[in-house]
């Protein structure tokens, strides 16, 4: 009986040992388990911070100051950020020859305040996917591409370009694909001031940044926008009425061709000039302002004939906001008219604007490149990428082309 008891405590003893072994070896085995998760995810996440860090020391690296064009000038343009005044309690109250009283029109981003943006990924430019909501097809925004998309080749992101056609319906469909597909950034150009706001909305809160783009939204859009640039409309339209308001000695009467109605375009290049025209020239009188559209020669020349017949010697000055339908209608008609004393100034620098301004037919014209236009904000896209800081607002420095300096600006971008 002793020796069976002895046997049983024996035999037990020995499967508690047992037992207590392969706890042992199974606790070390499985804390050997976790510690080489922990050390491979270590490793991984030191991999991919490497990763970050090579590829933003690669697009920091990138040459991109030396860029030219296809004419061999600098890509990237001399900008400015402009001083923005104090906005009048109620600008609607002042007339429409007071500049203030565009104050919401010219500088829509002064009183903006704007909506917390998305913070910068600082982990480089290279690789990134931007998506340009184009607003319409014209031979100024075909060079805008083509220079953007060279912009992009050169700081090594991807580039989708999207075109509206002048089409609000069609825009607001695209920026919906546009969200969709989630890009790292979009560059927006609106075909509609107004509307913009409900487009900025829209890509804010589904998190992508906006850089906004050649045409300005509206002061509520604003607060969407990482970023603004573009040509310094009111800018350039002062300018130029500065320009001819001189050649003209400060008198007599002007008309005023404007750009499509809708855009912020349409009031730059018309109460741009207007305005000035009030403050520097108060004997030269506003005759009379027309819409007849940018893209038929035809119509233009109808309406400054019918100016001609009812205004006789008064009209002596005419402006266009742009340099290809309607710079080429105007003086048509004046020719026809046989009034060549009528000086003509347009606003852009096409092909065909210098070439008039070289014959002597076209006054004056004013630097507007599309592809700076279109290089610049994808060079802010990439500068953000990169963790660095950039303007709420900038613009491309303006200047009237005319006979003396017309050869400075040869060849044309478009």
């Amino acid at each position: 009986m002793k020796k069976r008891l002895m046997s049983m405590l024996l035999a037990s003893a020995l499967a508690v040992g047992l037992l207590a072994g392969c706890g042992s070896s199974s606790s070390r085995s499985t804390s050997a388990d976790s510690e080489t998760e922990v050390e491979a995810e270590a490793s991984e996440e030191e991999s991919a911070e490497a990763e970050v860090s090579d590829n933003l020391a690669q697009s920091l690296a990138i040459e991109w100051e030396s860029a030219v064009d296809n004419a061999g000038n600098p890509l990237f343009i001399d900008t400015f950020v402009p001083e923005v005044p104090e906005r009048p309690e109620d600008p609607d109250a002042l007339p429409e020859t007071d500049e203030l009283h565009w104050y919401d029109f010219e500088y829509p981003y002064g009183n903006s305040e704007k909506m917390e943006q998305p913070e910068s990924p600082a982990d480089g430019c290279i690789g990134k996917k931007i998506i340009i909501l184009n607003n319409g097809d014209h031979p100024y925004h075909t060079a805008y591409i083509e220079a953007a998309e060279q912009a992009a080749e050169i700081f090594g992101m991807e580039l989708e370009v999207v075109s509206a056609n002048w089409d609000v319906n069609i825009q607001t469909q695209q920026v919906e694909q546009a969200i969709n597909e989630a890009p790292d950034l979009i560059i927006y150009k609106p075909v509609d001031q107004e509307t913009s706001v409900t487009h900025l909305r829209k890509m804010y809160e589904a998190g992508i940044p906006v850089i906004g783009s050649n045409v300005m939204p509206s002061t509520e859009g604003f607060q969407y926008l990482l970023s603004f640039c573009g040509p310094a409309d009111w800018d350039q339209s002062k300018l130029l009425a500065e320009y001819m308001a001189e050649l003209a000695n400060y008198e007599g009467g002007y008309a005023v061709i404007t750009h499509e109605p809708g855009g912020s375009a349409y009031y730059a290049r018309a109460y741009g000039v207007i305005t000035k025209l009030a403050e520097i020239a108060p004997d030269m009188v506003c005759l009379d302002i027309q819409s007849p559209g940018t893209d038929s020669a035809e119509n233009t020349k109808q309406v400054v004939s019918d100016w001609i017949t009812k205004y006789g010697d008064e009209l002596n000055v005419i402006f266009t906001s742009e340099t290809t339908a309607q710079a080429t209608g105007s003086i048509e008609a004046c020719e026809a008219a046989g009034r060549t004393d009528i000086i003509i100034g347009g606003i852009d620098n096409s092909e065909t604007a210098l070439t008039y301004v070289q014959e002597g037919r076209l006054t004056a014209a004013t630097n507007q490149p599309p592809m700076q236009d279109g290089a610049l904000p994808v060079l802010l896209a990439a500068k953000w990428f990169n963790g660095e800081e950039i303007d709420d607002y900038v613009f491309m420095e303006p200047a009237v082309i005319n006979a003396n300096n017309v050869e400075d600006y040869l060849p044309a971008q478009w």
